[in-house]
């Protein structure tokens, strides 16, 4: 959990949609029941509540490394782009969409500081 002034608090989401307007404010954490592992340049992800495999292209293996409640998604979109040549809009539509779908199937949650 990342360090917080004593006024700040988190407010833990999951199944919503990320909200645009607060991307300074929102930090994405993996679900404590999903392991990853690197394999061949890609993250394999494994539910285990339901036991379920999930793969993660280049892109999204940065992103998931960045899911440690640490980084809030605007600081994911800038290592995002300082990392691959990319339009910066085409990589923060890219994140939110991918965070979206993770969060959809209970592999990541967001917290809202």
């Amino acid at each position: 959990m990342a360090d917080l002034a004593p006024t700040t608090t988190l407010s833990r989401t999951t199944g919503s949609s990320i909200d645009r307007a607060r991307l300074d404010r929102i930090v994405l954490r993996s679900s404590p029941d999903v392991q990853g592992t690197m394999m061949d340049g890609e993250t394999v992800l494994l539910d285990l509540s339901t036991g379920r495999y999930y793969t993660l292209n280049r892109l999204g293996s940065v992103i998931w490394e960045h899911c440690t409640g640490q980084s809030t998604i605007a600081d994911i979109h800038a290592a995002i782009c300082d990392r691959f040549e990319v339009v910066s809009s085409r990589a923060l539509d890219d994140l939110i969409d991918l965070a979206n779908e993770l969060i959809r199937e209970g592999l990541l949650q967001q917290e809202r500081r």
